[in-house]
């Protein structure tokens, strides 16, 4: 993006078009009663120059909505000159760095940072950087392995939030999506998870008994249990370990065994000086 500079501008000049994440009114009163007290906005609004005059909103969307409430004729903004994809990527970025996302928002926003991402760089959606390419069959890591890596370095988040959040994004389907926003399943990856494995269908049952006026479950796998007439199934402690090891790291593995070594729980096992 060329940047011209900060400039104060006319409100009633921008659009502020299609937004990620919808605007909150709390946060929105609780902001311009700030401002009125401080007399001005602490943080410049960020916009693009459209053609044939105006401007759209970039970030800011929470300011420009507060400014707008206590009816500001102009507001200060770091005006761009950017096409669509360079200003929804800073949209995307700014969020990302500056807010704390719940769960369903974040898939969203990396979802779609990671498909402007491959539009800009077509090269990665090829598969590009073969050579970080897992071989296990389970993942397809080298689909984002670029993403991965831009996203890390500008925003600081790591391959696995990234990959669990485009599994969100891509599992769910857009009215379950829509359905799901402003619930506490939208503040609960794991449930996100599970609900996103399911089919539409399955999404759409389960979610009927979780949001529902009388709610007849409290989470994905209880619904999923009175749907199929099946008696829920308790976890004991062996399930509970077995499912730790599987979700843990090498250096957390290694940790594990060298406890058991010092607490005597091991004798001669096999296989488990070499843990992968």
């Amino acid at each position: 993006m060329k940047s011209l500079g900060l400039q104060d501008i006319p409100i009633s000049e921008i659009d502020t078009g299609f937004r990620l994440r919808a605007v909150d009114d709390g946060y929105v009163a609780l902001l311009a009663e700030n401002i009125q007290e401080t007399g001005r906005l602490r943080q410049p609004i960020e916009v693009r120059t459209v053609k044939g005059g105006g401007f759209r909103l970039i970030a800011g969307g929470h300011r420009l909505a507060a400014c707008t409430k206590l009816e500001w004729a102009t507001i200060s903004a770091f005006v761009y000159e950017a096409t669509e994809d360079e200003a929804r990527l800073a949209e995307i970025d700014e969020n990302l760095v500056r807010h704390e996302l719940n769960p369903l928002d974040r898939a969203t926003f990396l979802f779609e940072r990671k498909a402007i991402y491959e539009r800009l760089n077509p090269e990665a959606a090829k598969g590009g950087d073969r050579g970080n390419q897992h071989t296990g069959g389970k993942t397809r890591q080298s689909e984002i392995v670029s993403f991965s890596r831009d996203t890390a370095e500008r925003i600081g988040l790591t391959d696995r939030t990234i990959q669990l959040a485009v599994k969100i994004a891509t599992g769910l389907a857009p009215d379950v999506k829509a359905a799901v926003v402003g619930t506490e399943i939208a503040k609960t990856q794991a449930e996100l998870l599970a609900l996103a494995k399911l089919g539409p269908a399955e999404q759409r049952a389960v979610l009927g008994m979780l949001l529902g006026d009388a709610p007849k479950a409290k989470s994905v796998r209880e619904a999923l249990t009175v749907l199929s007439n099946r008696p829920p199934k308790t976890a004991d402690g062996y399930a509970k370990l077995l499912t730790a090891w599987r979700h843990a790291g090498t250096g957390e593995r290694r940790a594990f065994v060298e406890f058991l070594r010092k607490d005597g729980a091991l004798g001669e096992v096999n296989g488990l000086e070499n843990v992968q």
